[in-house]
């Protein structure tokens, strides 16, 4: 019963990603291409039937897409489709991995672009389904938690960056037990290429041996070469984008808290007024699940534990989300995805387990609702 509650939410989720297919535009739809930005699209894109959200500024998945285009960033006019060229071009990889399988084909690089968190989805199911191997309603309600939380689905509603990067390191979460493993390093060095916060996961699976008391010097150089791909790449796009140094993500962080409780307020002041978006009602549930999640996290530090550590580490990113991130939740939910992930590993099996389990995932139904 419980092996096809799998298959099932395996064949919910198909069902969701085809429901985006149209035989004009293909799998555009899952771009999320705005009207605001069609003038100043590629030329590779001017002409092609691309679903495109009208009076809207679209979303970021369409700044990747124009990069899938050039990865190389040869093209004068990526100064111009993009809104910060130097801040998107850092996270080359999954545009990268498009172009190669578009073959020089505009189109094809598109569609494919589309579709990459497709597998990805099938592939973190796999490897939690494997990490979470007992046969029970408590793992699959785990693994629901993760895979259909708003964090992993936006990332495939909107052809992100957050699941190929989650994806990444999860395999290296699962190669770190072997402190010699080449694989992690690997793994680490492509979610740093994928979306530069994933520094935050390299740091937190070495990070008990550099300061634990099992540390040793060994850890400097694969630590070293998770994070040299990146510091490479970063450097030719800085060369290539004139004011890449200026034009950072710095943006997206504040003191700690004071965005949070600015956010809090905005939310509550909305919702008094009657104005029950699902920005603001489910702003303040996003907001109690993630310190949920937090808590739960905290509660019993498992320093030994790799997924605790990036849960851990994540939680602090938690209280530094600026307003730019809080102004959509969901967005907040992204950032913090591997805390997400880490709650549904660690929660313990008690007689609290599915309170806990709700309180923590307050809004899956959203994500869902989001998609549909």
């Amino acid at each position: 019963m419980i092996r096809r509650a799998y298959w099932v939410a395996g064949l919910i989720f198909a069902a969701l990603v085809i429901s985006k297919w149209s035989p004009q535009t293909g799998f555009t739809g899952l771009i999320r291409f705005g009207e605001k930005w069609q003038e100043r699209r590629s030329s590779h894109l001017q002409g092609k039937p691309i679903a495109t959200v009208p009076k809207s500024s679209g979303y970021d998945g369409q700044f990747y897409a124009s990069i899938a285009l050039d990865p190389l960033l040869r093209s004068s006019e990526l100064d111009q489709v993009i809104d910060a060229p130097a801040y998107r071009a850092r996270r080359i990889l999954v545009p990268a991995v498009a172009a190669v399988i578009g073959l020089g084909n505009s189109w094809l690089t598109l569609q494919a672009y589309a579709l990459l968190n497709i597998p990805c989805w099938f592939a973190l199911g796999w490897l939690l389904r494997r990490h979470l191997s007992g046969n029970d309603w408590q793992s699959f309600a785990r693994w629901v938690g993760c895979m259909f939380s708003i964090g992993v689905l936006d990332s495939v509603r909107q052809s992100l960056l957050d699941l190929p990067a989650l994806l990444f390191l999860a395999l290296a979460a699962e190669s770190q037990p072997n402190v010699k493993n080449s694989k992690s390093t690997l793994w680490l060095a492509l979610g740093n290429l994928t979306k530069e916060s994933s520094l935050l996961g390299t740091i937190a699976l070495h990070g008990n041996r550099l300061i634990g008391p099992t540390r040793h010097r060994g850890v400097l150089l694969p630590l070293s070469l998770a994070v040299f791909p990146l510091a490479l790449w970063a450097l030719y796009v800085e060369q290539r984008f004139s004011g890449a140094a200026d034009e950072t993500s710095w943006g997206n962080f504040n003191w700690p808290l004071v965005d949070l409780f600015a956010q809090i307020k905005l939310s509550s002041a909305e919702i008094l007024r009657g104005n029950f978006d699902g920005r603001y009602t489910f702003g303040l549930l996003a907001i109690g699940g993630l310190f949920t999640q937090a808590w739960v996290v905290w509660r019993q530090p498992q320093w030994s534990a790799p997924w605790w550590r990036i849960g851990a580490i994540y939680s602090l990113l938690l209280i530094f989300l600026s307003s730019w991130v809080w102004s959509g939740y969901w967005a907040a939910c992204r950032s913090v995805l591997p805390l997400t992930i880490c709650f549904n590993l660690v929660l313990p099996i008690n007689r609290w387990f599915w309170i806990l389990w709700i309180a923590g995932n307050l809004t899956l139904l959203h994500g869902v609702w989001r998609f549909i």
